[in-house]
C-alpha cells in the first residue's frame, strides 16, 4: 500500500469519528456535530451530513439546534435564529463574518484574520475569542466569553467600546441603538463555550 493511500484512509477513518481536519483557508468547508428539530439551510431542509461553507445560511425553527465547525472555529444556534455566513469575496469560501439577524449564536474563534460578527444593533470585531450573542431589532445582549473584543455601531460604524476579557470571563453588554451598558452573566453557559472549544480541538479556556 502507498503512504498517499494510507493517508487517504487514515483521513476517512478521522472523518467518520467526527474530527475536524485541517484545511487550507481557500478551501474551508464545515461538519455538522448535531442537529435537531427543524434546521434549514438555504431554506431547504438540512440534513445531518450537509457541507458547511460561505455563503449560506442556517436558520432554525422554534425547536431547531445546530452546533458546527467551520476550520478552526465552532458555533451553535438556539431556536429561532438566522446566520448568514459571509465569505470573504464574490468567489471565495473563507468565511470572513457572520450576520445574525435573529436569535442567539454560541461561538468560539480560532487565532487567525480578524473576523467579525453583525447584529441588529452592534458589530462585533473579534479575533481568537467567545462569544455568545442575542439579537432583536431592538437590542443585542452580547458576552466576551474569554479574548477580547470590540462593539461598533451597527448604524455608524463608529467604536463603542472595548471590552478585554484578562483574569475574569464573561463580561456581557446590552447594546441599543448609541448605547452599551453592564450586563449579568446569562442565558448561556461554561459548560457550552467548553464544548464548542473541545469540538474545535482546543483546550479549557477558563483555566490559567
Amino acid at each position: 500500500m502507498t503512504a498517499h493511500r494510507r493517508r487517504f484512509l487514515a483521513d476517512c477513518a478521522a472523518l467518520g469519528a467526527g474530527a475536524l481536519l485541517p484545511l487550507p483557508a481557500a478551501a474551508q468547508w464545515g461538519v455538522v456535530h448535531e442537529l435537531s428539530g427543524e434546521v434549514l439551510l438555504n431554506g431547504a431542509r438540512m440534513a445531518r451530513n450537509a457541507a458547511v461553507r460561505a455563503g449560506q445560511t442556517i436558520s432554525t425553527g422554534k425547536d431547531g439546534h445546530i452546533w458546527f465547525t467551520v476550520a478552526g472555529d465552532a458555533y451553535f444556534l438556539r431556536p429561532g435564529s438566522e446566520l448568514r455566513l459571509r465569505p470573504a469575496g464574490v468567489r471565495d469560501s473563507v468565511i470572513q463574518a457572520l450576520r445574525l439577524v435573529t436569535g442567539a449564536l454560541g461561538a468560539t474563534f480560532g487565532r487567525g484574520p480578524a473576523r467579525r460578527v453583525y447584529a441588529e444593533t452592534v458589530t462585533i470585531g473579534i479575533r481568537g475569542t467567545g462569544i455568545y450573542v442575542e439579537t432583536t431589532p431592538q437590542e443585542t445582549y452580547a458576552c466576551n466569553c474569554f479574548g477580547s473584543t470590540e462593539l461598533m455601531s451597527a448604524s455608524t460604524g463608529s467604536m463603542m467600546e472595548a471590552v478585554a476579557v484578562t483574569t475574569e470571563y464573561h463580561m456581557a453588554r446590552l447594546i441599543s441603538a448609541g448605547r452599551v451598558v453592564p450586563a449579568p452573566f446569562e442565558r448561556h453557559t461554561n459548560e457550552e463555550i467548553l464544548r464548542l472549544e473541545r469540538l474545535a480541538g482546543r483546550p479549557n479556556p477558563f483555566q490559567g
